[in-house]
């Protein structure tokens, strides 16, 4: 008798209970340091913490975008066969290591170790997502509009991987090279709504 699969709502749902763990495990990492409006506002308290402050908002936005693309995919998932349970997984695996590695870099932002590992997570991220599509992508080969658009979006994964990887080796050379490539991609998942205007109408556009 086959294994009865769960239902991608379950999925879902389940996978929003493990990322809001990971973003509630993410923000305790933000301590205030001891005695810290003793010394002042800046020396005491935005100085030490502005740098975690800044890779904390950095990795929630990166987590956000995850989200917000893996809620349209699931929705063009028709079936929850194994191997797409298991790459979701598998994607929810990477995720859980962000908070480890923005509290690293948080801790040591100038570091190529730190910047590089930061990187290194990032890209696997990337790539477990594309994995996922890609399962997903595979129930879909008799829709030609919705495999072309899979086809699309796995070509602009592979960019992404491509990046991410590159932060890698880039930490080694220049910290800054791989931190802009770190702010970049995020502002490239946000440009399209920034040229077209807030508020202007437009057609929905899958993740």
């Amino acid at each position: 008798m086959s294994e009865a699969l769960p239902g991608t709502n379950r999925i879902e749902a389940f996978s929003d209970g493990v990322i809001a763990i990971i973003l509630t495990i993410m923000i305790l990492d933000l301590k205030v340091p001891n005695d810290a409006l003793a010394q002042g506002f800046w020396a005491g308290l935005l100085g030490p913490l502005l740098p975690k402050l800044i890779i904390y908002v950095l990795s929630f936005v990166v987590i956000a975008i995850i989200w917000v693309r893996h809620h349209h995919l699931l929705h063009a998932a028709r079936h929850a066969t194994r191997p797409l349970l298991w790459s979701n997984i598998h994607l929810l695996l990477w995720m859980s290591i962000i908070p480890i590695t923005t509290a690293l870099l948080g801790e040591n932002p100038l570091s190529p170790i730190a910047v590089a590992v930061y990187g290194f997570v990032l890209a696997a991220n990337a790539g477990a997502f594309m994995l996922l599509r890609w399962c997903i992508a595979r129930d879909t080969r008799n829709d030609g509009g919705l495999m072309r658009l899979h086809v699309t979006m796995l070509q602009r994964g592979s960019f992404t991987i491509v990046l991410y990887a590159l932060s890698v080796p880039l930490a080694f050379v220049s910290v800054y090279i791989s931190l802009a490539i770190f702010v970049l991609m995020p502002l490239l998942f946000f440009l399209p709504d920034l040229l077209s205007g807030i508020g202007s109408p437009r057609h929905h556009k899958p993740h």
